[in-house]
């Protein structure tokens, strides 16, 4: 274990500020140059966030994954041949981990810059390229949990979206590369891929359970897409069979929807559902500008 390096993703805003795509990126960038990693993630609002497990292997997704949160899941499905592990005390994942595949040499930690108990051989922050502080203030009054000065420790920072990068934080002499995302394709029901131009003589409907459902709809305008309603929820929101269905089949009567879009993350709670209509599911990923690893690697 002590060869292995224990890489930390996180944030110190509130909000979704693109870690588990990051996560994604960096995992299938380290595989493809034959780094042998594996993640753990937290399972929020998951049967095992208290109960750390192992969801996936390097050669099957297990049926834990299914219970292990919308996040966890939605790792363990977009990184064939890594294994993940799903709970919040993140020693014992790095363990199970350890234990399972004696010959890891990277343990990326989705979410964990402010998991003080597990030592990190490389933090990396992410911030959104716009307005990555908010109005500047902490919880509640802002969306700061830690003050700017917290970036001390990282060694790398991550700006994800279009934009420039504030001059404020090149006086902290760190690291910094700038990603953004892409859209992969759009699927029905997550497995038959549909044509953009198919989407735009339909009448559609958007659900969303995710922290910041606006990007979602920059997402979709940028497609020329439009759409009739947005049913938004909370953010890892576990979406009921009954009053939700009943709430969301109302909309589908009323705008005559042919098709919902709905995010990866959503749709590994939606599918239960049992729709009237198909879920158009949007695949996208990120990128770096780059398109390399940074250095620190």
């Amino acid at each position: 274990m002590a060869d292995v390096k224990i890489i930390s993703i996180g944030n110190i805003t509130a909000g979704g500020s693109g870690k588990t795509p990051f996560t994604i990126w960096l995992a299938k960038k380290l595989m493809q140059q034959g780094r042998k990693s594996a993640v753990s993630h937290r399972g929020y609002k998951g049967e095992y966030e208290n109960n750390n497990t192992l969801i996936s292997s390097r050669d099957k997704i297990f049926s834990a994954a299914k219970r292990a949160g919308d996040e966890a899941q939605l790792l363990a499905e977009k990184l064939p041949g890594i294994p993940v592990c799903a709970g919040k005390d993140r020693w014992r994942s790095i363990q199970m981990l350890c234990e399972a595949y004696p010959d890891l040499e990277m343990i990326i930690l989705d979410d964990s810059f402010q998991h003080l108990k597990v030592k990190h051989d490389i933090d990396i922050v992410i911030f959104k390229t716009a307005k990555p502080l908010g109005n500047g203030f902490l919880l509640p009054a802002g969306i700061l949990r830690e003050p700017l000065s917290a970036i001390k420790d990282a060694d790398l920072i991550i700006f994800n979206g279009e934009g420039d990068i504030p001059e404020t934080f090149q006086k902290y002499n760190k690291d910094i590369h700038q990603g953004n995302y892409r859209v992969e394709g759009i699927y029905v029901n997550n497995q038959i891929r549909i044509d953009v131009g198919e989407l735009k003589s339909r009448r559609l409907g958007i659900i969303s359970g995710i922290a910041d459902p606006h990007s979602l709809e920059t997402t979709i305008a940028n497609l020329d897409i439009e759409w009739q309603f947005h049913l938004q929820f909370p953010d890892h929101y576990p979406f009921s069979k009954s009053i939700d269905l009943k709430q969301i089949e109302n909309q589908i009567a009323m705008y005559e929807t042919e098709y919902i879009l709905t995010t990866e993350k959503d749709y590994t709670k939606l599918k239960h559902l049992t729709l009237s209509v198909p879920c158009a599911v949007i695949k996208i990923e990120f990128y770096l500008i780059s398109d390399e690893l940074p250095a620190i690697f």
